[in-house]
């Protein structure tokens, strides 16, 4: 046995046994993988970015507001206001979603989200960077081994393109330096490049441009307002 000092509290401990009970029935998004390997995924992200353990918790509890029922009050109850505040900047929903209940378009959501990273904290834009780049590394993966695993997600290899490039553009900005953000940058420019996403893009035009318009293309926005993380 080794007398070094504990790497992280017991309230660490607390929130991750937490985390598995309310996600305990969710999957990922078209696999049976447990969605908890994802919240888990993102915490480990937010510790090796230099994040606190704040931001460790709430990388835990990110989706617990959108997802799993809480709110702003009851994890503050649990953990503190800053580990509120930050899974709050982390919903893409204006509050906890009832089930059978659909969300706002997947469009105006995620254009809402994108404009507020311009105002949130760092600890708030480092577990971002760690869920978005989670995400974005599980996408490609699967869509090397099937590049029709895109269909499963609301806005498609288009929407989704052009909202992970507008997280790590503006991610590039607001917090420098970051691990999490090159790892989405990575992914980001694995799409771009991959023959699916170039099967999109008119001949003479380049991928980042064509993601970057897709705003302006409502022609090509999927209507389906799910959720897709």
């Amino acid at each position: 046995m080794t007398n070094h000092p504990p790497t992280h509290s017991e309230r660490y401990d607390e929130a991750l046994l937490w985390t598995a009970q309310l996600h305990r029935f969710q999957t990922r998004k078209g696999k049976p993988v447990p969605y908890l390997s994802h919240l888990m995924a993102v915490s480990g992200l937010v510790w090796e970015d230099g994040g606190s353990e704040n931001e460790a918790i709430a990388g835990l509890l990110h989706d617990s507001i959108e997802d799993a029922g809480q709110s702003h009050d009851s994890i503050a109850e649990r953990f503190g206001d800053e580990v509120a505040a930050i899974v709050r900047d982390c919903t893409d929903t204006t509050g906890p979603v009832a089930p059978g209940v659909a969300k706002e378009p997947w469009l105006l959501r995620k254009t809402r989200y994108v404009a507020a990273l311009e105002h949130k904290g760092e600890g708030s834009l480092r577990v971002t960077a760690a869920d978005k780049a989670h995400n974005a590394r599980d996408m490609v993966l699967d869509a090397r081994r099937n590049p029709r695993s895109w269909e499963r997600f609301n806005a498609g290899l288009d929407g989704t393109a052009w909202y992970l490039q507008r997280i790590h553009q503006t991610l590039s900005q607001r917090l420098p330096g970051s691990r999490s953000n090159a790892l989405l940058g990575e992914s980001v420019q694995e799409i771009l490049a991959s023959e699916a996403y170039r099967c999109l893009v008119p001949h003479g035009i380049a991928p980042t441009v064509w993601a970057t318009g897709y705003v302006e293309r409502p022609e090509t926005h999927r209507s389906r307002s799910a959720h897709d993380g």
